[in-house]
């Protein structure tokens, strides 16, 4: 891939310095009204974190999968505390179909917050919350992680992101630019607060989440998103949640039943990062 000029979605109280930003009502975006059949997009979530918020997805009636680096402070880069983490599904208009604590958070074994090199970075950017309680499939269908993204293949991205926080907003007809099956590189606009949004791709019929979104770049001089493929990167971390599960044992291992079907009140900052692949 060529060079490219990332801005890493950090989640930070800090304003946003400089960011180019994507106009929320621009025609790219619309907002989802959860009815009919985008009663599917449901599933999508605000992740509140205590020093920003992310957007997260419902893959299973008690995981959400999101972005590893939302679970980081940008400003000290530690992990930021379980407590007063949670999850807000399907929020519309500041009010959500179900709100959830979080138990625990498993990032990808292999990401860390300070890689040197940052498209590294962006490929192991992906982790995976257990929530305090199940939601019930009746109430929340979960979306699972499943399909792969090709390139030419379009996807949609559903996101909650600067300017939109408390409503989620859907964009359709973007493509995938270029995939390494370790990173996609989308036409997508995305925002702050879109990191963990989740790239959906369709495949005989069936909607799956394909990728998680990480970043906002520059390539060819066109601005890009780029997304963690869940080909490779989901795998590891459910494996990893199950072998850290502690608390209760299952009836079969996430790795297993999973990749078989598969009041954000804070601006988000970004720091700009070169990097030549």
């Amino acid at each position: 891939m060529r060079a490219i000029l990332i801005w890493l979605f950090l989640a930070s109280a800090a304003a946003a310095q400089g960011l180019p930003t994507i106009d929320p009502d621009g025609p790219a975006l619309r907002a989802v009204t959860g009815q009919g059949d985008e009663r599917q997009w449901q599933a999508v979530g605000r992740v509140d974190t205590g020093t920003g918020y992310c957007t997260g997805t419902l893959i299973a009636t008690d995981l959400v999968l999101t972005a590893a680096h939302c679970l980081f402070n940008p400003e000290t880069g530690d992990r930021v505390p379980l407590a007063g983490m949670h999850y807000s599904a399907g929020l519309r208009a500041g009010q959500p179909l179900a709100y959830r604590a979080v138990r625990r958070a498993v990032v990808h074994p292999e990401y860390a917050y300070d890689l040197p090199d940052d498209l590294d970075r962006v490929r192991r950017d992906v982790a995976v919350l257990e929530l305090d309680r199940a939601i019930p499939s009746g109430q929340i269908q979960p979306i699972p992680a499943r399909g792969r993204a090709e390139a030419g293949q379009l996807v949609r991205v559903v996101s909650y992101g600067r300017g939109r926080s408390d409503h989620a907003s859907l964009e359709e007809g973007c493509s995938v630019e270029s995939t390494d099956g370790a990173m996609q590189v989308l036409s997508c606009h995305v925002d702050p607060g879109s990191s963990g949004s989740p790239v959906f791709g369709s495949s005989s019929g069936h909607v799956g989440v394909v990728g998680v979104i990480s970043a906002m770049a520059q390539w060819r001089s066109d601005p890009v998103a780029l997304s963690v493929d869940l080909r490779g990167g989901l795998a590891p971390v459910l494996d990893l949640l199950d072998r850290t599960d502690d608390v209760f044992s299952r009836e079969a291992p996430r790795i297993r039943t999973l990749t078989a079907g598969q009041n954000g009140q804070n601006d988000l900052g970004a720091r700009f990062i070169r990097v030549t692949p």
